[in-house]
This record gives structure tokens, sequence and C-alpha cells, in this order.
């Protein structure tokens, strides 16, 4: 009994943190269960796996992480927001939630660095540009600087972020007119990318860096 009481109280704390603290709210939203949803957070049914998947993925369309074994058992990461675990940069990336889960501790590395680390940006390297140093599916991640402070990440590899939102990686280099990002990789396909045609935003170079496992 006491541990449905604990499953209780979690599945509770979940529904809260995604808005709805009221029980038949949430139950008319999702299509749940009204007396399903009871009995589960009242302690009177256990709560089954086929639920916990359930509840796990209302809470994923409502923008809420929530693991099953967290709700069944109350281990590994926490409900919260999606946005903590899925950063700024990374959003719209091919990396899915379910390559995350299996990632848990690099996830909350990349919270910490996130957090630590004010203005900064991680994002994905999508093709061969940066080899060796690079493979295509890590992450990379820096702080931004601008203007004038362009000049400190001239030869490094970086994070290049453009006037209109494309994001750029490699290496910064300074001409006698502007600022041009070229593959680290000679044998890559890629064309430099030139200021004069894109306008640079901010530049982060790279200070860290994480493989991901493969799915």
């Amino acid at each position: 009994m006491n541990d449905r009481k604990e499953v209780a109280e979690r599945l509770k704390v979940a529904r809260s943190l995604a808005g709805y603290g009221n029980r038949k709210n949430f139950c008319a939203q999702f299509d749940i269960s009204y007396d399903t949803l009871d009995a589960w957070e009242r302690g009177k049914n256990p709560l089954t796996s086929k639920g916990a998947k359930r509840i796990v993925e209302i809470l994923k369309s409502a923008e809420i992480y929530c693991s099953e074994d967290w709700l069944m058992t109350g281990e590994g990461l926490s409900p919260r927001p999606l946005k903590e675990i899925i950063p700024e940069g990374l959003k719209g990336s091919s990396a899915s939630l379910t390559l995350f889960e299996k990632n848990l501790t690099l996830v909350m590395e990349i919270s910490t660095f996130t957090t630590l680390n004010k203005d900064s940006i991680i994002t994905l390297i999508k093709d061969d540009t940066m080899l060796p140093f690079y493979e295509k599916g890590d992450h990379v991640g820096g702080t931004r600087i601008r203007g004038d402070d362009f000049k400190k990440a001239i030869l490094r590899r970086c994070i290049v972020e453009f006037v209109g939102g494309e994001i750029a990686v490699g290496q910064l280099k300074k001409t006698s007119s502007s600022y041009e990002v070229y593959p680290v990789n000679k044998e890559a396909s890629a064309t430099p990318l030139v200021e004069s045609s894109i306008k640079i935003s901010s530049v982060a170079p790279i200070v860290w860096h994480r493989t991901f496992l493969p799915e």
C-alpha cells in the first residue's frame, strides 16, 4: 500500500507540473477515464505499466518530460519541462526524445552546461565538415561572443550564428573585409560561408563536446 501511495503522489506531482491542478480538467483534456486516474491517484488501484506509458505520452504532449521508471519507482530524472531536457539550440534537430532518454547522464550535463554558461549554445554536427575532431551526430557547445570580440575566435573551431537564424560549425577566418567560416575537413564538399553574403550574429568557440549513444 505504501508503494501505491508513493506512486499516487508522483502522479499528482506530474499532473500538476503539466498545469492541471484539477483532475477532472486533466482527464477531459486528454481523454482519460476520471475513475481510473482517481483510483491511481488515491492509491486505490496500482498503476499498471500500460497506464504509466499512457501518462508519459500525455505529459509529453503537454511539453513535460516524465519517464515510466520515475512514475513506477521514483528512480531516474524527475518530471520537468521538455525545454529543460532539450535546450533551445537542439530544437528541430534529428535527436529524438527517445535518444535523450538513453543518454540521461549527458542530458543532465547539457542542462548543467547551459545553466552555468550564460548565453551558451549547443548544436548538432550534421555532416563530415568537422572531421577528424567531431563526427556527424556529435553535439558541441560554447558561449556566444559578438561584435569586436569575434577576433578572439579567429582560427578556432566555432558555432557560428548568422542573422536570420542559420547556424554553421567550422573554423573562423578573417579576410581583409569580412569573416569566413571554413570546414575543418578539407575533403568535405561544403563551401566556405562568407560574412559579406550572410551577416554573422554571434560566434561561439567550441569548449564542450559529447557523443551520444546511437539509437
